[in-house]
């Protein structure tokens, strides 16, 4: 472990590795040999996972390894509270909103990550929340007013894809689900080129190219995204960045609709 808490280790391919709950936590597969076929060859992977649990932060403070856009700053705050009762205690990352409107999104974007393939994924509670509360992921983003985003409302029970232009959002797919105040969900993400799967606990969701890219937002800022009135909660947050590797890690699912 270095100084900074960040823990390096090589994992074998298939190996089952504990997880330390230290932030942000650094598992690095150097040169692990992914068995795929790419025009009769096998090809060498090198994926990076990032883990953060926001345990190490202290409560009351923002978390480290991220930085707040630029839009909506007075709509809310993002905070690392004490909670004993989560799954990974003793602390878990809040979005505390001040939005009465339901309108005003705020994004907490990772220091220093950009991608365009990934594998992510998040736990995400809401309380009781007012008008317009929603919560879940940018990915792609060239900044805070132009990037996709998928996100949880809880109050219509959609989980959605919406792109954002110029802060103009667009929901380009939606799909009903069920959900309940104080429960956490897991959201997980996969991009693979112009092919996106993301999953709400085991309901999934898929879109190709003529459906979201649209030639568009191909590498960019990866973040966690929040708005309207009411508190939301997040933690175990996982990111792997799969550009210039190969192979696949497979999340799962039930159902499926794809955009045409």
């Amino acid at each position: 472990m270095s100084n900074d808490g960040t823990v390096k280790r090589n994992v074998a391919v298939g190996e089952k590795q504990p997880v330390p709950f230290g932030l942000p936590v650094v598992m690095r597969l150097v040169g692990a040999v992914i068995a795929v076929l790419v025009a009769g060859e096998l090809a060498r992977a090198d994926f990076q996972f990032q883990d953060w649990w926001f345990d190490r932060d202290q409560a009351g403070q923002p978390p480290s390894g991220f930085v707040p856009g630029s839009v909506n700053l007075d709509s809310g705050r993002w905070e690392v509270k004490a909670d004993p009762h989560s799954s990974s205690p003793p602390n878990v990352l809040a979005h505390i909103s001040s939005d009465q409107t339901g309108l005003s999104a705020q994004v907490l974007f990772l220091e220093t990550v950009e991608a365009a393939n990934l594998e992510l994924s998040v736990r995400i509670k809401t309380d009781q929340g007012g008008k317009g509360l929603g919560s879940g992921v940018v990915f792609r983003a060239q900044d805070d007013r132009n990037y996709f985003v998928i996100w949880l409302s809880p109050q219509e029970n959609l989980f959605r894809l919406d792109k954002v232009v110029n802060g103009q959002p667009r929901t380009l797919q939606e799909q009903q689900v069920e959900t309940k105040p104080g429960v956490w969900q897991t959201l997980r993400l996969s991009i693979r080129g112009p092919v996106l799967e993301a999953f709400l606990n085991n309901r999934f969701l898929s879109a190709r190219e003529d459906g979201w890219e649209l030639a568009t937002y191909k590498k960019g800022r990866i973040g966690l995204w929040s708005r309207g009135a009411g508190v939301v909660y997040f933690d175990n947050m996982r990111f792997t960045s799969m550009d210039g590797g190969t192979g696949t890690m497979p999340l799962g699912g039930d159902k499926s609709t794809i955009i045409k």
